[in-house]
């Protein structure tokens, strides 16, 4: 069966709105970065749908204002924890075979442990960091006050997470661009 990314799309949306402010418009921007780092794979089908949904698990956990630094921290493991179990949930809309279903449930792991061994699973990590890095990010989803807490995190932790050499190549062009804002 051809997968049909824009009937997928559209479901993964409804369910995505429901999470934190600015997820779905990150959602969309992990896919175009899964869709730069995965260009030729067989799987990136895979991968398009994982980064859709990468963030499902914050549906329902937070649904206050813009986060600050703290709240990110915090209830970030309330939807990890979550993720696994509302993604088979939602996937189970779809014909997808098992084994797919599996390598789904492998990837939105990944990228919420921030870490990827396999070549694919690196992809969507990097992939998820790379559509932090803007400023359209910083204003859809954190408090005016932590965007520089948050541009500080990302310059400590990214260089460890990012894999890919073409992630490693774009990092420190968008970190840079980052770096020129200021919160006023």
């Amino acid at each position: 069966m051809k997968f049909n990314e824009k009937k997928y799309k559209k479901e993964a949306k409804k369910e995505i709105i429901k999470c934190r402010l600015g997820d779905w418009n990150h959602a969309l921007r992990v896919v175009f970065w899964i869709k730069k780092l995965g260009i030729g794979r067989r799987d990136l089908n895979e991968l398009i749908i994982s980064g859709y949904i990468h963030d499902i698990g914050w549906k329902e956990v937070y649904k206050k204002n813009k986060l600050s630094f703290s709240d990110l921290k915090f209830y970030e493991i309330q939807a990890n924890k979550n993720s696994l179990i509302f993604t088979r949930k939602f996937l189970s809309k779809f014909n997808f075979k098992e084994t797919k279903i599996k390598k789904i449930l492998r990837l939105i792991k990944s990228a919420d442990n921030h870490e990827g061994i396999l070549e694919d699973e690196k992809i969507i990590v990097d992939a998820d960091n790379l559509s932090k890095l803007s400023i359209i990010h910083l204003k859809e989803k954190y408090r005016k006050e932590d965007w520089i807490k948050m541009i500080e995190f990302w310059k400590k932790e990214f260089p460890k997470r990012i894999k890919t050499k073409k992630g490693k190549s774009l990092y420190p062009i968008l970190i840079k661009k980052l770096e020129k804002i200021s919160p006023g």
